[in-house]
């Protein structure tokens, strides 16, 4: 089952995932993204209307998703 990582970017800082989390496909992966967005929203105020995402990245590094934490941000995309 390939695994996945979840980094936060915040201003000018990146929070690395460093263990990540184990996915059947892909889309499982976004939608923990979305999920963690969500709640990260929610309980972290300093988050919120600051540009802050999450970007899922794959086992080789490469991105496969982003997920903002803004609320009035149009959902995740793809890349």
């Amino acid at each position: 089952m390939p695994r996945f990582f979840f980094d936060l970017f915040f201003d000018r800082y990146v929070v690395l995932d460093p263990g990540g989390m184990l996915f059947e496909y892909p889309t499982s992966a976004s939608a923990a993204a979305d999920e963690l967005a969500r709640h990260l929203l929610l309980m972290r105020s300093e988050l919120r209307n600051s540009g802050s995402w999450i970007r899922v990245r794959d086992e080789r590094r490469r991105e496969v998703y982003r997920s903002s934490i803004d609320p009035d941000a149009a959902g995740g995309s793809t890349t």
